[in-house]
């Protein structure tokens, strides 16, 4: 591009030199040196006055010569400044791509889990772990899972309204391998469903809502939806803690359908298909009840039943067992938890 310019210019200077040279090869006006044509004609006469008019024509049309000259001068080098220019705009080689500026349409939450997932993790005997986390559209979601096998060790509802605890003080008072927060309580820190602890049941039971998760006389553990298998109480059960609302019912059907609602911290007990109990936690704001119920049949846990447990500033999820550890503490103190015990 320097290079076409520069001989451009050079040009231009060129023609520009040999039109002042063409038109300064003209006449000279023979006037003596201060004199005027009136002093020209006295002195001499008509012939020489004739001459001097044709001189004074000429000195004129070389004014009027040199001004155009220099307007074409002008005009030729702006025109060759422009054709140079859309030279230059013309791409050379490949044209670069320049992306479309268009938003990316938000789509919905991708399936649990996502490309950040720990998998399982080996927690000590009979207890994994796994931590998931993925974009949503609120931010991202933060889940741990703790799954545990109910043959390789023991729960126990801890009660306790009259001293509640933050969920870190109960794990460190106990000992627990694992704990989560329990049901709903009211402002005197009563539960506002049924509790059974070592066999000792306060409160009332939901009627025709909520779930209920059970440990028998056996140790057999359950997980039931009480709109289709209310509490009876003359069942023997050891333990007993029992929530709002049932997200999945027995059988992997959704429970909870209602849209809409506030997106909270959420604390899940869950059963999968294998007899297994899963303790889920997501400390993040993220997810509506019916969202957390998406989620759950969404995902690859394998869920058969799930119910929802008091979350907000209640939700709280330890593990301290085979080398791991997780720490999401409640934010109140709270009056029962559910704790995973050594057998």
């Amino acid at each position: 591009m320097g290079v076409r310019l520069s001989t451009m210019a050079r040009g231009i200077i060129g023609l520009a030199e040999l039109q002042r040279t063409t038109i300064d090869k003209r006449p000279a006006l023979s006037l003596s040196q201060g004199g005027t044509l009136n002093d020209t004609r006295r002195i001499a006469g008509p012939d020489v006055v004739e001459e001097a008019n044709d001189q004074c024509s000429a000195t004129n049309n070389y004014d009027r010569r040199r001004r155009l000259v220099g307007h074409s001068v002008l005009l030729l080098f702006l025109s060759c400044w422009l054709i140079a220019c859309s030279l230059s705009a013309q791409p050379v080689g490949n044209p670069r791509l320049v992306p479309t500026l268009m938003p990316t349409l938000p789509g919905s939450p991708p399936s649990a889990p996502d490309s950040d997932d720990s998998g399982w993790r080996a927690a000590g005997t009979g207890i994994e772990v796994r931590r998931i986390r993925y974009p949503s559209e609120t931010g991202t979601a933060a889940l741990t899972v703790v799954r545990i096998d109910p043959q390789q060790v023991r729960f126990h509802v801890g009660y306790d309204p009259e001293q509640p605890r933050t969920l870190s003080l109960w794990q460190s008072e106990t000992g627990a391998l694992a704990a989560i927060n329990g049901g709903f309580f009211d402002a005197n820190n009563r539960s506002t469903a049924l509790v059974i602890s070592a066999w000792v049941a306060s409160g009332e039971s939901y009627q025709g809502r909520g779930g209920m998760f059970a440990v028998g006389a056996a140790g057999v553990v359950s997980l039931r939806y009480l709109a289709e298998q209310p509490y009876d109480p003359n069942e023997a059960l050891v333990e007993a803690v029992q929530s709002w609302p049932m997200l999945i019912s027995p059988g992997g059907g959704l429970a909870y359908t209602s849209e809409g609602g506030e997106q909270a911290r959420r604390s899940v007990i869950a059963r999968d298909r294998a007899g297994q109990v899963l303790l889920i936690a997501c400390p993040t704001s993220t997810f509506t009840l019916r969202g957390m119920a998406d989620w759950l049949l969404a995902s690859d846990l394998e869920i058969d039943a799930a119910l929802n447990l008091d979350g907000g500033s209640s939700t709280g999820l330890y593990l301290d067992s085979g080398g791991e550890r997780e720490r999401i503490d409640s934010f109140v103190l709270l009056p029962q938890v559910l704790l995973v015990l050594p057998k």
